[in-house]
């Protein structure tokens, strides 16, 4: 499947795809804050944080190409966490880049969880396009920064940040008005310190 042609000849578009591995948590930190969850993400050779992924070569599915990624990215074992369609969140084109994109979401143990974040650093492409996992902070301080707010003003790929926001709605790890204040915070301290 890596391509799939455009109209009357065109540049194909290609596949690609991206996952989010997570597991409830619930632990606490300073026996304070709930972190809701362990959500991977990556830190990628551009200096974005993403999603561990990427494109389809020639011939693959979907799946197939994804869970290849995921081995050679952050060394997930496909025997024990192959991604299949049942995963699958949502596809979306960007057309200006002639890419039909896929994003997937599984949800595991939090042994697995962090048995996986531990993994990343043998896996093949670590070091190169793989720059080291990042959770991300499934909580906020009591300053309304701290926590996931501040996280949100990173820099994100394409729209890794979109995707994140969806799956954690998506997946109940937090409500759509926890999420919404997350971001008003979000935009609060961009204002204040991001000029």
């Amino acid at each position: 499947m890596g391509k799939t042609w455009g109209k009357n000849g065109e540049k194909p578009y290609r596949h690609a795809a991206h996952a989010m591995i997570y597991a409830p948590d619930g632990k606490k930190l300073w026996d304070m804050y709930e972190n809701k969850a362990v959500i991977l993400m990556m830190m990628r050779f551009d200096g974005y944080i993403g999603f561990p992924g990427g494109i389809m070569d020639d011939g693959e599915t979907v799946e197939f190409g994804l869970n290849r990624e995921l081995e050679e990215e952050i060394g997930l074992d496909p025997t024990r966490h192959s991604f299949t369609k049942e995963d699958h969140v949502l596809s979306y084109v960007t057309h200006n880049k002639r890419l039909l994109l896929h994003f997937y979401c599984k949800k595991v143990t939090l042994e697995e969880c962090l048995e996986i974040e531990k993994r990343t650093i043998d896996a093949d492409e670590y070091g190169w396009e793989v720059l080291g996992p990042i959770r991300v902070p499934m909580f906020t301080l009591n300053d309304n920064e701290r926590g996931l707010p501040i996280f949100l003003s990173n820099k994100f790929i394409g729209n890794a940040k979109e995707e994140l926001l969806y799956c954690i709605e998506r997946e109940n790890i937090m409500t759509k008005e926890e999420i919404q204040l997350a971001l008003e915070n979000c935009e609060k301290f961009k204002a204040r310190y991001m000029r």
